[in-house]
């Protein structure tokens, strides 16, 4: 009889525990409730013009410059270092798309932390279409001192209606009060190497260690060679060629003296970008999916002592999280799982976690440790991006480091200053850091100087890294002139120097 009140009085935990937790709603179905929002002249408040002929705010807009918004206070106390969902619905008329992409019609959260302000909001749709619903999901960072919800248009022209708006916060991933078994925060940087490229012989990797003496490669599973990532068969296919790759390499890293990270830089439905960053299906069976994978690895190289380590996914994103209380994960506690699922077969090899944000610093404000033997939290680094990527996916060339660039003063103090909330996160829970991605246009000028900087603020605090990418992309190739149309691998560039000072430092 206890076994049974105890089952029953777990499942109801578990049940409460998922339950959302509403924290404002609107319907606008009284006139009376458009009385708390801000003013503005061209919101109009309809008493049928909404779903089902219910109550709704319409915005107007005939000023492509205009800021046609309505607020309201949110309570901050409840949304300080919880998942939020925005949601609400929409119908639009001849919207005009802006020629930034941030603008349009809004369903927004502004919230103020850390000296700044976010603006998350909703996936832009422009043009004439019926209701449709829309949503934001967004982790709102510990230290937030305010919050507003946004309604209406901004910068664009065209008529907008809105009904039924709630913002509701995501069950918790709870912190734990201390981490069992963590590894120790380094003191030093121990490891320096790179991303995996297109040259994995024999040649390349002796190259690696007797010039470069690098000692970590963080492998890539992504090249699907054609092959949909987005069904099970494909996904696991794309993992079946890369694990034949890895096999090959493990014998060679082992001769070297190279040790191997496994990046999953694909996941199973996820949506990718130009720039490889995975947004993630909220699909059970595709996180199911990455669960079992993982699994599968890990009984697989779990005691092969030249694999480091277990990097989950490689710049997740979950802004577009859609919240069901039976449904999928956001990425912290996906990544959760996926760590408890390793450790049933694996209890040693280090987990790597990125942050949200595609792996960016901000991701680290809300970044929840996760309570596993061995675990590893991992950035990426290409800030600011209108230096790094010049010349990429469409970036105008020509910009300079350290100096004024997309209106800031950018230099070493600045680029460690984005670093802080890593620095901020390392200091307050004390486990080791990992940069597994940083790099630079090999065009940009003055692109050595960028590297000297970045990678001496990895050093000062005792983080290991990779660098991306060691003869992949001839773009980031630090063996490649600066010459953006001469193509020649010569070796010994400025680039290349700074990192092999570095790496120089390495064991032998």
């Amino acid at each position: 009889m206890k076994q049974i009140l105890l089952v029953l009085a777990v499942f109801s935990a578990l049940l409460s525990y998922a339950v959302e937790e509403v924290v404002f709603q609107a319907d606008f179905n009284r006139k009376d409730a458009v009385s708390k929002w801000s003013k503005n002249p061209d919101m109009t408040w309809l008493p049928d013009g909404g779903i089902n002929n219910s109550g709704c705010l319409k915005f107007h807009s005939t000023d492509p410059n205009g800021n046609h918004l309505t607020y309201i206070p949110l309570d901050i106390n409840k949304l300080r270092g919880r998942g939020v969902v925005v949601e609400g619905w929409m119908k639009a008329d001849q919207v005009k798309e802006s020629s930034r992409s941030y603008l349009g019609p809004k369903l927004m959260l502004s919230v103020t932390h850390d000296g700044t302000t976010s603006y998350p909001d909703q996936t832009k749709k422009y043009g004439t279409y019926n209701w449709e619903k829309f949503s934001r999901y967004w982790q709102v960072p510990a230290t937030a001192t305010k919050a507003y919800l946004n309604l209406g248009l901004q910068g664009t022209t065209g008529t907008v209606w809105i009904d039924e708006v709630r913002v509701f916060l995501t069950p918790a991933l709870k912190v734990p009060a201390r981490l069992e078994k963590q590894l120790p925060r380094q003191k030093r940087t121990q490891y320096r190497g790179v991303m995996s490229g297109n040259d994995l012989s024999e040649e390349a990797i002796r190259e690696l260690k007797e010039v470069w003496n690098a000692n970590l490669i963080r492998f890539q599973i992504g090249q699907n060679n054609g092959l949909d990532h987005t069904t099970e068969a494909g996904f696991r296919k794309i993992v079946e060629n890369k694990l034949v790759e890895l096999d090959k390499l493990i014998p060679l890293a082992r001769k070297y003296g190279i040790k191997i990270l496994i990046d999953m830089h694909i996941g199973p439905g996820t949506s990718t970008d130009v720039l490889l960053r995975n947004q993630l299906s909220w699909e059970l069976k595709d996180q199911q999916l990455l669960v079992d994978i993982w699994r599968e690895i890990a009984a697989k190289y779990g005691k092969e002592p030249v694999i480091w380590g277990y990097d989950l996914l490689n710049e997740p994103r979950d802004e577009n999280y859609v919240y069901q209380t039976d449904g999928g994960l956001d990425w912290n506690r996906l990544a959760a799982r996926i760590a408890a699922a390793i450790r049933e077969v694996d209890p040693e090899t280090p987990i790597i976690v990125e942050s949200t944000d595609w792996g960016g610093p901000e991701g680290f404000r809300t970044l929840v440790p996760i309570n596993q033997p061995n675990m590893i939290y991992s950035f990426h680094f290409y800030y600011p991006n209108t230096f790094t990527h010049q010349g990429v996916v469409g970036k105008p060339d020509g910009v300079l480091y350290p100096g004024h660039i997309a209106g800031e003063e950018w230099n070493r103090e600045k680029l460690k200053q984005i670093m802080q909330p890593v620095i901020d996160f390392q200091n307050k829970y004390n486990v080791p850091i990992y940069v597994g991605e940083f790099g630079v246009a090999r065009w940009a000028p003055n692109a050595e100087k960028w590297l000297e900087d970045v990678i001496s603020i990895f050093e000062e605090n005792g983080w290991d890294w990779t660098y991306h990418a060691y003869r992949e992309y001839n773009g980031w190739d630090a063996e490649i002139g600066s010459d953006k149309n001469d193509r020649t691998r010569i070796g010994d560039t400025p680039r290349r120097r700074v990192l092999l000072k570095y790496m120089r430092q390495n064991e032998k």
